[in-house]
């Protein structure tokens, strides 16, 4: 059974937020159609972030970002992997400060799946226990 109140969101990483959302008993959505009453009714989140080639957020990720600041974020936790692009190229740490400003609460480091270094099932380890 799906654990209802941990979400999984993903753009066209559909594959690696399946993985992790069976790890963790969450369900999976497209950042395509998130909306204000799924963030309202979840409580924890998993981004599986994309960047395109020249370090910008994909337009799909820009809008969800935008649906974020309008919903109320207090208490909420996050967990923030970047399934498409890496550290070199963008800055999701900036994403995570304006989580944090709308007092939503970051678990876990940041993955970067397209790292080297990348060990996908010990990151769903260590950020589990906090969403």
């Amino acid at each position: 059974m799906k654990h209802e109140s941990i979400v999984v969101v993903y753009d066209s990483c559909q594959a690696i937020a399946e993985e992790i959302a069976d790890k963790l008993g969450a369900e999976t959505i497209s950042v395509q159609s998130i909306n204000n009453r799924q963030i309202e009714n979840c409580q924890s989140f998993v981004l599986a972030l994309e960047f395109m080639a020249d370090g910008s957020m994909t337009p799909h990720w820009q809008w969800a970002c935008q649906t974020l600041r309008g919903a109320s974020l207090s208490g909420k936790n996050f967990a923030v992997l970047v399934a498409l692009g890496n550290k070199l190229n963008h800055d999701a740490d900036k994403i995570c400060h304006d989580l944090r400003e709308r007092h939503a609460h970051i678990v876990g480091e940041q993955l970067y799946a397209e790292t080297p270094q990348c060990n996908l099932e010990n990151w769903i380890c260590s950020v589990s226990p906090n969403l």
